[in-house]
Parts: structure tokens; C-alpha cells; sequence
């Protein structure tokens, strides 16, 4: 309508004195490498996450490719932007845990999408009772990441989350995403995982790792039984330099850990914080799960400072926070996180993703973020 009347005016001049305003698209603001969380005890702050991750989907260009690996995925608000990517052009794989099998969200994106991995579009369910990779006890596929071959004007966009897509995981958890930009190996690491994930060969010895610029990634199951085959462990115990920095950690230049943590229960990684304690390290930990040995190991040190969130809200982020110094390099600054728990299940059974971020900016985010989860939290004596 507007169109025709503007070619009547120019047509018997009414439009000779008067300027012609053109509306302009909204300017659309770039994807950026950064972290993002969820404040469950604000409800302008709940949905924090998935709306970063409604956006990456409204975004995503026809042609581009969508990939989802979701432990539980039950809300509709998303699977609705998803098929409505799907219906413009986007190409659209999801896998989930057999766990989302009857959500109403996942059964109308197969009844969308198909479940034939042939097509440029799909969702695969995982074994029932089994991880898709894992196959050792009762594993689950843990994952929780977003990968977005061309989004809003960038390429190569994976989001590394902790949250689940249900309502409880914006409206009790506290958890958080990070977005990495154009790391090329890394994301093309996990669209390999993904396909992986999808094409459900059991593997228990699945472990491998990408490193390429600032991060690297880390995927699980990994066999063993010791702790020399534990991954944060051997981040603790052969990265860690607790003295010796003169801009980062403490005011005397002490390597600060601070860890968010949803479940904890490795005594190896305890026993390793209280001997990086005893050499000087400050180490803070806010947690909502553990087993009994884990308390006991850390309590009673000056160095180490635990915190607890239960009850109504919970910690449901799983990261792990270096400042000072780490793989030689002092003042330093880096993020480990994605959806492993310090659990055993986390390291030899489940299906999970670990990603770590040498970054300052990405650092003090989550720096932030723990500060919050601790002002929330009760001294654990």
C-alpha cells in the first residue's frame, strides 16, 4: 500500500517539494565472543541464555547449518524457532538424550525435521538407557552446545553452555554459556563430535582434544581408573604455578581458582586444591552437590573457601576459573567449562563437552558471575 501511494504522488507530482523517507532494517548487532548467564533469582534475568540462543537461531542465514546436542530439551519457545529456521532454509540436526524423547518439544521437531541423518536435516534420540558414545553403566548424553555455521553476519559461532532447555534451568539454576567466534578448528571439533554423537558408535574410550588459538576442546567419555587419566586433575596438577605474578591474582601475586559446581565428588581433584593450597594458592568454590569426602578434604584450610546454594535455587554451571599463572605463562587468565561435572560419571561414563578459554575479558565475566554465586551461597564450615 505504501509503495502504490508513493507512485501515485511521484506520478502527478506530489511528491516534487517533499522529501522521500525510505524506512531503513534495523541495524542487527554482531555476534561476539563472551559469556552470558542466567540470574534465576531475577525474572527479567531467568532467560538469559535462551535468548542468546533464540537469537543465534532467528539469525541463522538460509543455507547455514544449525547443530544442537541437548541433555533435556523441553522448551517449545526454541524448538518453534528452530523449525521455523528449518522452514526458511536453514538446515537443522539436533541430538538429544533418550531422556527428551516425549517431550512435546522434541517430538514436533522429528515431526518436523525427520529423523533421517541422510537428509540435510534431523533429530537423533540417543539409546535408550545409554549415552550415544558412552556405554559404560547407565551414561547420559550431557551435552549442552549450539554450533552456528553462519549466524547474523558471522561464521563459525559455538555457544558451550551448562544449561538444559527446560524452565527449571532458567528459573532455578544458575548457569552460564560462552560463545567463541570464528575459532575454525575448534568449532569444526565439535561439528565432528556432533556427527559423532549422531552416528552413536559406542566408544568409552571416546576422549580426544583440539587446541587452536585461545581454547581448546575436550570430549568424554575417557577411560581409566587413576588419576593420571583425569583431566582436571592433570589441569591442577601439571598447569599450576601458585606464586610469582605481579598483576593478576592476590595483591602478593597468588594464583586464584575459583570453581562453580554443580556436582563434586572427585577426591583426587579435592586432594590437588588443598596441596595447591598448602603451596600458596587461594582457592574458592561455590558447589551444590558433593560426596562426603570432598567437604572433609578442603574444610579447615585458611587458603580454601567453600560455599554451598540449595534449597530453591541450585548452582548448575560446571567451570572452573585460573587467574595467576597456568602452563608457565603468569598473569594469566582462563575459563574451563561446558556440562562435565567433577563426577566419575562426568569422566569415564556420560557423553560431555569441556572447553577452555585463555581470555582477560571471558575470565572477568565469569569472575562476576562467581562473585554472585558466592554473595548467594552459605559458608560451608
Amino acid at each position: 500500500m505504501l509503495l502504490r501511494r508513493i507512485a501515485g504522488l511521484l506520478v502527478t507530482g506530489g511528491l516534487a517539494a517533499a522529501a522521500i523517507l525510505i524506512p531503513t532494517t534495523p541495524a542487527v548487532a554482531a555476534v561476539t565472543s563472551g559469556a552470558v548467564f542466567n540470574n534465576p533469582t531475577v525474572a527479567s534475568q531467568q532467560y538469559a541464555i535462551v535468548e542468546h540462543v533464540q537469537r543465534l537461531i532467528q539469525g541463522a542465514a538460509p543455507g547455514s547449518t544449525i547443530r544442537v546436542a541437548m541433555f533435556h530439551f523441553s522448551l517449545t519457545r526454541v524448538s518453534t524457532d528452530l523449525a521455523a529456521a528449518y522452514d526458511r532454509g536453514v538446515n537443522v540436526r539436533v541430538v538429544v538424550d533418550s531422556q527428551s524423547r516425549a517431550y512435546s518439544a522434541v517430538t514436533g521437531l522429528i515431526g518436523k525435521l525427520g529423523t533421517t541423518r541422510t537428509n540435510d536435516s534431523w533429530v537423533t534420540v540417543c539409546t535408550t538407557d545409554r549415552a550415544c558414545i558412552g556405554n559404560l553403566n547407565t551414561p547420559i548424553m550431557h551435552n549442552k552446545f549450539f554450533l552456528f555455521s553462519d549466524t547474523l553476519g558471522s561464521t563459525n559461532v559455538l555457544v558451550q553452555s551448562s544449561a538444559n532447555l527446560t524452565n527449571d534451568n532458567a528459573e532455578r539454576y544458575w548457569n552460564n554459556a560462552v560463545t567463541l567466534v570464528g575459532n575454525t578448528a575448534v568449532y569444526n571439533s565439535y561439528v565432528a563430535y556432533h556427527g559423532d554423537l549422531a552416528a552413536q558408535v559406542k566408544n568409552n574410550d571416546y576422549y580426544r582434544t583440539v587446541s587452536s588459538g585461545n581454547a581448546k576442546s575436550y570430549f568424554f567419555p575417557r577411560a581409566g581408573t587413576t588419576q593420571d587419566t583425569d583431566t582436571i586433575y592433570n589441569m591442577l596438577n601439571e598447569n599450576i604455578t601458585c606464586e610469582g605474578n605481579t598483576s593478576t591474582g592476590t595483591e602478593t601475586g597468588r594464583t586464584i581458582i575459583r570453581i562453580g559446581m554443580w556436582h563434586f565428588s572427585r577426591n583426587p581433584i579435592a586432594t590437588k586444591l588443598r596441596e595447591l593450597a598448602d603451596k600458596k594458592c587461594w582457592v574458592d568454590i561455590v558447589y551444590t552437590e558433593s560426596d562426603v569426602d570432598v567437604p572433609n578434604i578442603l574444610s579447615g584450610h585458611s587458603r580454601i573457601k567453600l560455599y554451598r546454594i540449595s534449597g530453591d535455587y541450585i548452582v548448575h554451571s560446571k567451570y572452573l576459573l585460573i587467574e595467576g599463572t597456568y602452563d608457565g605463562q603468569k598473569d594469566t587468565k582462563w575459563v574451563m567449562t561446558g556440562s562435565h561435572n567433577y563426577s566419575n560419571a562426568a569422566l569415564r561414563e556420560n557423553d560431555e563437552a569441556l572447553l577452555r578459554v585463555q581470555s582477560a575479558t571471558i575470565h572477568d565475566q565469569y569472575r562476576s558471575n562467581f562473585w554472585a554465586l558466592r554473595a548467594a551461597a552459605v559458608p560451608v564450615s
